[in-house]
């Protein structure tokens, strides 16, 4: 009898012990899941102050681009640098266009410190319609603003503040912004590009586009100043991707 007792009592202080780690498991599951939540919590909190932070900051119709960089360098219609200078190089591009703004940020301010400015190399902007709508837009203004011979200042500063594409964000306070913030009065940008020359400058550049075979935007040619211009290929957007075509056309001008 004795022993049978001790055996119920023996099983009755397991099944207690059993259900007090239960209990006390339960609780550390509990407490677990509320630190848990309050980590995510505090993590999504965290991602959402950053977020509205970077887009407070993000004021686009104050960037100005590097419009520095052309100081002091002639610039007469769509060229920019001396007009003796032994290269040319042509770029084609559409001022809506992502890949060419990476290029004007990029890479151009280092070319034209190391080739332009020298007075080795003179560039070329031919502005296409490609991508729509605001494209045509901002190519007349910026050929508008060559009247003042401030076009890549203006187009430096039209990357600057480069919208979504085809959104209508080229409106008429858009580019009286650009155009002020590039140094040009904005009723004569204005006023050009509405004009029958500036017309027949954006059908120019799209004519030398098809009789190069130019399909994207940026694409190059390069050359000897007055020669025959070949196409400049490049498989990235980066300074040394142009350097060593620019050297050869020096190095075979003599220079």
């Amino acid at each position: 009898m004795s022993s049978r007792s001790e055996s119920k009592k023996a099983a009755r202080e397991a099944r207690l012990a059993a259900e007090k780690e239960e209990a006390s498991k339960q609780g550390r599951q509990r407490i677990w899941a509320l630190v848990g939540g309050s980590v995510l919590l505090a993590a999504i909190v965290v991602v959402a102050l950053i977020v509205i932070s970077s887009g407070g900051s993000d004021d686009s119709t104050t960037e100005t681009g590097d419009v520095a960089v052309f100081d002091g360098i002639p610039q007469q219609g769509n060229v920019l640098g001396d007009p003796d200078a032994p290269v040319t190089m042509v770029e084609f591009a559409d001022l809506q266009c992502p890949f060419c703004k990476e290029y004007t940020v990029s890479v151009l301010p280092d070319l034209v410190e190391k080739y332009v400015k020298s007075g080795d190399v003179k560039m070329e902007l031919n502005l296409l319609t490609f991508i729509g709508t605001d494209s045509q837009t901002l190519a007349a203004a910026a050929y508008g603003a060559a009247e003042q011979d401030l076009m890549w200042q203006w187009a430096d500063v039209a990357y600057a503040r480069q919208g979504a594409e085809n959104s209508g964000y080229a409106d008429s306070a858009f580019i009286d912004s650009v155009s002020e913030a590039a140094g040009a009065n904005a009723s004569e940008v204005n006023d050009a590009a509405g004009s029958s020359e500036v017309s027949g400058q954006i059908t120019d550049a799209a004519d030398a586009a098809q009789a190069a075979g130019i399909s994207s935007t940026p694409s190059f040619q390069i050359g000897p100043t007055g020669g025959e211009l070949t196409t400049l290929n490049v498989n990235q957007l980066e300074t040394s991707e142009f350097e060593d075509a620019i050297d050869q056309q020096l190095a075979d001008a003599g220079k």
